[in-house]
């Protein structure tokens, strides 16, 4: 992972963490969480690896869940937040690069996590492999990302109508795709819950999803489960998340 990419998260630590808020935006807790709890399944006793872990409500979650957690981050700051959020002694957190993890062994952990992660780093192939060299033989790897088809921190966008004025979020009519197979870096600020903008931009790497998929195999593992997860309710305020799906979510195990 290139020293760019770090000195992103590290500026970006304490506007992530504050957006986060311990628990996960409302599109994490709404959409994503509740498929990513369900193709973990049952974590009770397995050693668990959050690969790319931010300020750590994962970690925690699944630690108090019963998991013996291990959480890595590239940035210094994250890993800081995370160990002032986090009961003493239930996880285990380490300054480490998910592209070249030193800190952890061959065949170490039965699941490893990686949520909203791949998208951020310029190195798919590595990491795959990487991930594949710490799990135990036939351990589970579930890792999500922003939907590559319908990624508006990518190539695509929405074409926006009025405010709602009961989400106070504008109407989707519809969302442009365009130059989905240009495989490169974009550079977007994310936003605080008050509307401003992140100190730096946040880099995003678009790939399509069978580079996803084709990095899978060739590191060899085996798909079982692909997930483009709705909103788990009717709330109005996910009008345009059950039009097009948000996220995508691999479930994969190691052969």
């Amino acid at each position: 992972m290139n020293q760019r990419i770090q000195e992103q998260w590290e500026s970006n630590a304490q506007a992530f963490s504050d957006l986060v808020g311990g628990k996960g935006t409302p599109h994490h807790r709404k959409i994503l969480n509740p498929c990513v709890e369900k193709l973990l399944g049952n974590v009770k006793d397995k050693r668990l690896l959050d690969a790319g872990c931010g300020e750590g409500y994962l970690a925690r979650y699944y630690a108090k869940k019963g998991a013996s957690v291990t959480g890595i981050d590239l940035s210094q700051s994250l890993i800081e937040t995370s160990e002032k959020l986090t009961d003493e002694g239930i996880v285990d957190y380490r300054v480490d690069n998910v592209c070249n993890m030193e800190s952890v062994p061959d065949d170490e952990f039965d699941i490893v996590l990686s949520n909203l992660v791949l998208l951020n780093i310029p190195c798919l192939d590595e990491a795959i492999n990487e991930f594949h060299r710490v799990l135990k033989e036939r351990g589970i790897l579930v890792f999500s990302i922003v939907h590559p088809a319908f990624n508006f921190y990518g190539p695509g966008s929405w074409e926006m109508g009025e405010k709602d004025l009961e989400t106070n979020r504008r109407r989707g009519l519809f969302f442009k795709v365009d130059r989905y197979f240009d495989e490169e870096e974009y550079e977007r600020y994310w936003k605080t819950r008050e509307g401003e903008k992140f100190p730096e931009p946040i880099s995003f790497f678009h790939r399509t999803l069978s580079t996803y998929f084709n990095s899978l195999s060739r590191a060899g593992f085996c798909l079982l489960e692909f997930e483009e997860p709705l909103p788990i309710d009717g709330d109005e305020f996910f009008e345009r998340e059950r039009r097009i799906p948000f996220f995508a979510v691999f479930k994969a195990q190691k052969i």
